[in-house]
C-alpha cells in the first residue's frame, strides 16, 4: 500500500480568505514558509520552500482563523495536486495544525 504523509514546520506567510463550496464545506488556504538545514549525502544543505496548505472543514478552519503572518506552525497532512487541471503543482491537505513558539 502506498503512503502519503507530510509533516513540516514553518512560518505562516499569508492566510487567504475562506470560501464555502456549493456543498457548504468551508475551505481555507495559507502559505507556509519553510527554512531548515538538512543533510543530503552527509553534507549540509539549506532548504527553503513556500508551500500552500489547504484546510477543509470547521474544526481546522477555526484554528486557521486565529493564525497570523509570522506564527510558527507544524502541519501534518497529505500531498495532492493543486487542482484537476494543474497536475504538476502540489499542495498539502492539512489533517492537523499545531501552533508553537
Amino acid at each position: 500500500m502506498e503512503q502519503n504523509v507530510v509533516r513540516i514546520t514553518g512560518l505562516v506567510k499569508e492566510v487567504k480568505a475562506s470560501r464555502t463550496s456549493p456543498a457548504g464545506v468551508i475551505h481555507r488556504e495559507l502559505c507556509l514558509e519553510h527554512r531548515s538545514l538538512q543533510f543530503l549525502d552527509g553534507k549540509p544543505r539549506e532548504v527553503r520552500a513556500e508551500v500552500i496548505v489547504k484546510v477543509t472543514g470547521e474544526q481546522l478552519g477555526r484554528q486557521v482563523d486565529s493564525l497570523r503572518p509570522g506564527n510558527r506552525i507544524k502541519v501534518e497532512g497529505l500531498l495532492a495536486q493543486a487542482s484537476h487541471r494543474d497536475t504538476q503543482q502540489l499542495l498539502i491537505h492539512a489533517q492537523a495544525i499545531e501552533r508553537f513558539e
